[in-house]
């Protein structure tokens, strides 16, 4: 079954999504050590489909792996440039209140700025990539997608 996302909250341009989806927890003991999440979303090209990683707390990047799309090589292609990827890891989706932030500006991220905890570089010369990677994950992370199922695994204590 299949969802139609209002226009005005489609961050993701995707327009219609599954009203259930598959997502792994990886335990360690008896708690929760990895949650992943399949997301997609449009960039310039095409829609990019990855998965995202997130440690126990649903908070803290562990990993961002694109495993699909016809972005632009060398450009919005870079989506698989190790070096990018591993900029992901530590890196925090949410504010303290448990929004979406998680922000790709296009300036250089200057780590000895608070808001640096949420922000990866963007990627030099794909503006519209990298806005279709924020709004995936802003989409996915927020209320319309993840966040419900998230909070609840912080509810019960993960």
């Amino acid at each position: 079954m299949a969802y139609k996302i209002p226009k005005d909250l489609d961050l993701a341009k995707i327009k219609r999504r599954a009203k259930s989806v598959p997502v792994y927890l990886v335990m360690k003991e008896d708690q929760i050590d990895t949650v992943i999440l399949p997301i997609y979303g449009k960039g310039l090209w095409s829609t990019m489909y990855a998965f995202l990683a997130l440690e126990g707390d649903t908070n803290t990047v562990k990993g961002l792996s694109f495993y699909e799309h016809a972005e632009t090589p060398g450009l919005g292609g870079e989506v698989d440039n190790e070096l990018w990827k591993k900029s992901w890891k530590g890196k925090k989706v949410f504010s303290p209140d448990w929004a979406p932030v998680i922000d790709l500006p296009k300036a250089k991220v200057d780590p000895q700025r608070p808001e640096a905890i949420h922000q990866v570089d963007g990627l030099s010369g794909a503006t519209l990539t990298t806005r279709g990677v924020k709004n995936l994950l802003r989409y996915w992370l927020g209320e319309n997608g993840y966040g419900p199922f998230l909070a609840n695994l912080r509810q019960q204590g993960v």
